[in-house]
């Protein structure tokens, strides 16, 4: 599926007219707007994502407040500071810049206090729970249940979805059974599950129906006898999909989820439902209030999440072999854009970014798990750059990076980053891009080194990593690292400043230490860890990494490495030596 799709300023421009006449028919004070489609997706298409329609912003995360009139207020944490300022029409939208001490949300429910709010609306279908909570505890709040949006704004039709496939066993371990009794522990035990990522674990799975995400659009109710999974009339099955004997998917209108629900609740006899209160939009949690009866309905923060993000055997195997795909294609893109710059070819930003798409499809990449990041020079620097241009051309000495990852056939995402130097051939890297990518490497390598009990808080492993930064009197907007599975970002693992979730064994974890000086460049260095048992202090916990693609040696300003670091990057780049992923860090230790 494609993000190509864009509008101009003077729509979008129109869209906040046309809004703010609505409210002011309604008697609106304010409009609260998400960045979610109905399933709460971080990644959302740009044709289906309605902040997009009224900021022109296209970053994956972000809040958004319209005022009956004046400037639309566009709240985006630190990943999107400089992003935002340069996609957005200042006239129209103010970026409110957002940190660790007071999130997106926390934003909005500030300057809807201070703006004296009356009267507060939103779409319940594509708010969570819990946040049209914290609106109704301190404002008169107006939920619309039916897309009104819909008569205001033009917004543009989603593309067809794609089929459904089913994951063979070799990709991804248990079967729906196994998993139905893992989960459910008694007979009237219900899990109504809106996160796809877990509806995708629940019933192996996949479709692809959004960018950069391996799972599909649906609602499911998990019971003892099966998993019920509702998806749009249209959506296609495969037969082997048809044939599942503990997943039954019906196909529906949304305006019959309700009567559906309704006759299910007659047909299984539940003493219980479980929810999560983050999870489910709010218009969802009205259909189970009005089907089930609120003493019916148990929440549940992390619902499966506990499960899914345990990894068993059979899915590391998978996400093993995922990551050696992901470590050739990023390898190969490095080396091509050295190659072509080595030739004499001029080759720009775009280039780059379609040819590192190139390399993931030819290792076998169905979908990438995000929008490839690939920056040069001082758009290195944009943390979640997006807007790859054919107008900047590669020089020798431009500091680059690329942030990227793909799905393959157990449908796991990867996710590595990497900074390097142009063309160390043609052009010697200046102390500065050395200075901050060593000070980075130093950060990373501490993290991935740690040792740590288990239930350790997350914040930890993210001191760990600032601190080299710290010292050197840089820091970065953005946390150290979050969970990987289905789901690029996946809830159960988070290291950051504020992180309480405990280090648990068996998750997946990236750690991603980064510097960014806004005209200069960045550098981000990013690996995708596996906590394991530590394989002699009992009782303690370690890191596997899994992903190797060696370090560039001429950004590494040796003499700012410790013992150790020196002794982790010769291990390190060992490994990458044969695996055929170096970039000659093991020459250039040798000749110290």
């Amino acid at each position: 599926m494609s993000q190509k799709f864009s509008l101009p300023n003077e729509q979008i421009i129109q869209n906040i007219k046309d809004l703010q006449a609505f409210m002011k028919k309604e008697g609106l004070d304010y409009f609260y707007v998400s960045s979610f489609d109905p399933y709460l997706n971080e990644y959302v298409p740009l044709v289906n994502n309605h902040r997009y329609y009224i900021t022109g912003f296209n970053g994956s995360t972000a809040e958004t407040l319209v005022p009956v009139s004046g400037k639309v207020k566009l709240y985006v944490d630190g990943r999107y500071h400089e992003q935002a300022d340069l996609q957005v029409n200042a006239d129209y939208v103010e970026v409110r810049k957002m940190g660790d001490q007071m999130g997106n949300t926390a934003g909005v429910l500030h300057d809807l206090g201070q703006g004296n709010a009356k009267l507060v609306g939103y779409e319940a279908d594509r708010t969570s729970l819990n946040f049209s909570r914290k609106l109704q505890t301190d404002f008169k709040t107006k939920a619309y249940l039916k897309g009104e949006l819909t008569n205001v704004i033009k917004f543009s039709p989603m593309p067809a979805l794609k089929t459904i496939e089913f994951v063979a066993k070799e990709y991804r371990g248990r079967d729906t059974r196994e998993k139905i009794d893992l989960v459910i522990k008694d007979a009237g035990q219900a899990y109504f599950l809106t996160a796809l990522d877990g509806i995708a674990w629940a019933t192996n799975c996949r479709g692809y129906h959004l960018p950069n995400f391996s799972g599909f659009m649906a609602r499911a109710l998990m019971t003892k006898e099966k998993v019920y999974v509702f998806v749009d009339k249209e959506c296609p099955l495969s037969s082997e999909v048809k044939a599942l004997k503990d997943v039954e998917f019906i196909n529906l209108d949304y305006k019959d989820f309700s009567s559906t629900m309704s006759a299910l609740k007659n047909k299984l006899n539940l003493t219980e439902v479980i929810l999560s209160p983050s999870m489910i939009n709010s218009g969802d949690y009205l259909i189970l209030k009005e089907c089930f009866g609120e003493k019916l309905l148990k929440e549940v923060e992390d619902a499966l999440v506990p499960f899914h993000s345990i990894k068993e055997p059979a899915e590391m195997e998978e996400i093993r072999r995922s990551f050696k795909r992901s470590d050739k294609a990023i390898h190969k893109t490095l080396t091509w854009v050295r190659e072509q710059l080595n030739k004499g070819v001029k080759i720009t930003e775009l280039d780059y970014y379609h040819q590192a798409d190139k390399f993931y499809a030819e290792v076998g990449s169905k979908e990438q798990s995000f929008k490839t990041i690939a920056a040069v020079g001082p758009n290195s620097s944009i943390i979640h750059f997006g807007a790859s241009s054919a107008d900047v051309v590669i020089k020798n000495d431009d500091l680059m990076m690329l942030d990227s990852g793909g799905y393959y056939e157990g449908g796991f995402a990867t996710d590595t980053t990497r900074g390097f130097f142009a063309n160390p051939d043609k052009a010697t890297p200046s102390a500065k891009q050395k200075e901050i990518y060593t000070i980075v490497l130093k950060g990373l390598i501490q993290a991935m080194t740690a040792v740590v009990k288990e239930g350790t808080r997350g914040m930890f492993i993210d001191t760990l990593a600032r601190n080299p930064v710290l010292r050197a009197g840089y820091d970065y907007a953005h946390g150290t690292g979050h969970g990987v599975g289905i789901n690029v970002h996946e809830p159960g693992a988070r290291f950051s400043s504020i992180s309480t979730t405990p280090i648990r064994k068996g998750t997946v974890v990236s750690i991603e230490p980064g510097i960014y000086i806004p005209g200069f460049g960045g550098v981000r260095l990013e690996n995708i860890i596996h906590v394991i048992d530590h394989p002699t202090l009992k009782g303690m916990l370690a890191f596997e990494c899994l992903v190797y693609v060696g370090f560039d040696p001429s950004l590494i300003n040796f003499d700012l490495l410790s013992s150790e670091e020196i002794e982790y990057l010769k291990m390190y780049e060992s490994e990458c030596d044969k695996r055929g992923t170096s970039f000659g860090c093991t020459k250039a230790l040798s000749q110290r």
